[in-house]
């Protein structure tokens, strides 16, 4: 037998059978009614209102969720409401599920809103005489949970947050698996965690309020590590060589970290401890350095990582100074030098998920590369250095306030603008390809990369100059970008003309230039529309990890799948590479 909903504001009538409760009969009719507990009638995010129609009994607990959310007793939890009659009820818009962007909103990359830490408050009943029942068994039946693993120190602390809270409380629970906290009064509106991006030369944290998926705040700075190597070759050899200098990377990344918690948090009016969870997504080496595991395995070949995908771990042991139950997830390193950051990028921009002849570059100073064709992927990493993010340039510096962005012509000479338009104090990468590539239609620099000027500099604006030193540590990002794409390209029989789409993660952001990017060779010669900025791809995964948690498992399933392309064990390479030193545009 059947019945009849009527669902406003979405004008939808639908036939459902009767006995069916209305949160499965609204899923069912592709209304995304939030089920945050999955259906266990305990967090309260999914009440509708019966505007006509029979309104059943209230269910435990139903009726003091609705008085705590300042609902009329017309309203009912979907997921406790077994459909027996006609109905006409009102969704509002607080109880349909949210989906929150990952990537800037000009690509509209959404994810299902499905938190890794969620809050349930409850009002625990006290104990009867004739039961003398144990306060964690009334605790897991208030949250109608199933077996839940609990660290003995929110065991120690629950029967005294009991006595202060007037029995009141709020249960943290961490992917439906663990107990990781309980918390006095109603505190489910109070939940953070802590995206990390991992960079080479730079770290970026981003404070993410759970409830609701909303950035709160973002921070940066130069990865301290830089003071012991620019990329991480240098890096690896020098931890592979001397523990104690990997001891002292992974302090010096560690502080990096945790000084961008505490200005994060600061800076939302937080503490660090009510921070609850942390992820963090770096390449291979970034990665093991900050868990402090041995890089042996990364200084020779094969050149194999010591772990694929990881459990949470818990952030006292790392060091992260967040709440200290909270947990810290890794993205999933990819194969050698193809890391979380790469992970997290394909899981925030959709990817693995098309299936076009595509490029994905991340252009940073480990520079990722990975090739869609149909379903099948392919990925390498090239050693592009710290050029393209301003570093080992005599002017060079990261793209902050004084950083040239970007170069035009002008009456002979070039016009440069800078980051928030303050005076120019350097030059930021997209800032050094625009001046490249005008030299080189200029004649102030030759195909070969040979500076032509009487002085061997290539005036910016002021005092600011490129050096030829500039100019060759251009020359080798931008070959070792180009090697890779073409042998990539080649080995699957396809040409800069078969690409359907090219996107491009990392710090250059909307501000390279497609066409001075062709010029150069760093980029194939595809049109211009086909190519498409991602901004830091690798934050938008990180943060996706956090707030949607679909999202991790896809990563790891993204990393089992794709495949390496090993540039090193090509017979070629150093021939493509030698020949990909030349500034000219390629097909």
């Amino acid at each position: 037998m059947t019945t009849t909903l009527e669902i406003l504001p979405l004008a939808k009538k639908v036939k459902v059978r009767k006995k069916i409760f209305l949160s499965e009969a609204l899923r069912d009719a592709d209304v995304p009614v939030s089920l945050y507990c999955q259906g266990r009638g305990v967090c309260g995010k999914c009440f509708i209102e019966v505007l006509d129609g029979k309104l059943p009994f209230f269910q435990p607990g139903e009726e003091e969720l609705l008085k705590r959310a300042g609902l009329s007793p017309a309203h009912r939890l979907a997921c406790q409401f077994v459909v027996e009659s006609d109905i006409r009820l009102r969704i509002p818009e607080r109880s349909l599920l949210g989906r929150v962007a990952v990537l800037d909103p000009a690509i509209e990359i959404r994810l299902p809103f499905d938190p890794v830490i969620k809050k349930y408050a409850v009002s625990l009943p006290r104990p009867e005489v004739t039961t003398a029942e144990a306060e964690l068994d009334l605790l897991l039946r208030a949250v109608k949970s199933g077996p839940l693993t609990i660290p003995l120190a929110v065991l120690q602390e629950l029967p005294l947050t009991l006595q202060r809270s007037g029995r009141l409380i709020t249960a943290v629970v961490r992917g439906g698996q663990e107990l990781m906290a309980v918390e006095p009064g109603d505190t489910s509106a109070a939940i953070f965690g802590v995206a990390f991006d991992l960079g080479t030369t730079t770290l970026v944290a981003e404070l993410v309020d759970l409830a609701s998926g909303r950035t709160m705040g973002r921070e940066a700075c130069l990865n301290s590590q830089t003071a012991y190597g620019a990329d991480v070759v240098s890096r690896i050899s020098l931890a592979y060589e001397d523990s104690g200098r990997a001891a002292i990377l992974r302090r010096a990344v560690l502080s990096d970290m945790n000084r961008l918690i505490r200005e994060t948090a600061a800076s939302a009016g937080l503490s660090p401890v009510m921070i609850q969870a942390a992820s963090v997504a770096g390449n291979t080496a970034m990665s093991h350095l900050f868990l402090g595991l041995p890089v042996d395995t990364l200084a020779v070949a094969p050149f194999n990582p010591v772990f694929s995908a990881l459990p949470d771990l818990p952030a006292s042991e790392l060091g992260l100074e967040i709440h200290p139950q909270g947990t810290v997830y890794i993205a999933p390193n990819i194969r050698s030098f193809v890391g979380g950051d790469t992970s997290a990028g394909l899981a925030a921009s959709g990817f693995s998920d098309g299936r076009t002849t595509a490029l994905y570059l991340d252009l940073g100073t480990n520079g990722e590369i990975v090739l869609r064709k149909g379903r099948k992927l392919w990925t390498t990493s090239t050693a592009a250095g710290p050029a393209f993010e301003g570093m080992n340039i005599s002017c060079g510096m990261l793209a902050l306030p004084g950083a040239i962005y970007k170069v035009e012509e002008d009456l002979g000479g070039f016009r440069c603008s800078t980051v928030d338009g303050a005076p120019a104090k350097g030059v930021c990468g997209t800032g050094l390809i625009d001046a490249a590539s005008l030299s080189l239609e200029q004649g102030l620099l030759t195909p070969q990369g040979q500076v032509t000027t009487a002085s061997k500099t290539i005036p910016l604006t002021g005092s600011l100059a490129l050096t030829q030193k500039d100019i060759r540590e251009l020359q080798l990002a931008v070959g070792a970008v180009k090697a890779g794409i073409r042998m990539m390209l080649e080995a699957n029989g396809l040409k800069a003309g078969d690409l359907e789409e090219v996107l491009i993660a990392g710090a250059f952001g909307s501000y390279l230039s497609v066409e001075h990017s062709i010029r150069l060779g760093l980029l194939p010669e595809v049109e211009q529309r086909l190519v498409r900025f991602l901004g830091n791809a690798s934050l938008a995964g990180t943060k996706a990890f956090l707030v949607s948690v679909p999202s991790r498992k896809k990563a790891e399933e993204t990393a089992a799948r794709i495949e390496h392309f090993s540039l090193a064990s090509r017979p070629a390479f150093q021939e493509v590479f030698v020949s990909s030193l030349e500034f000219r545009t390629w097909k």
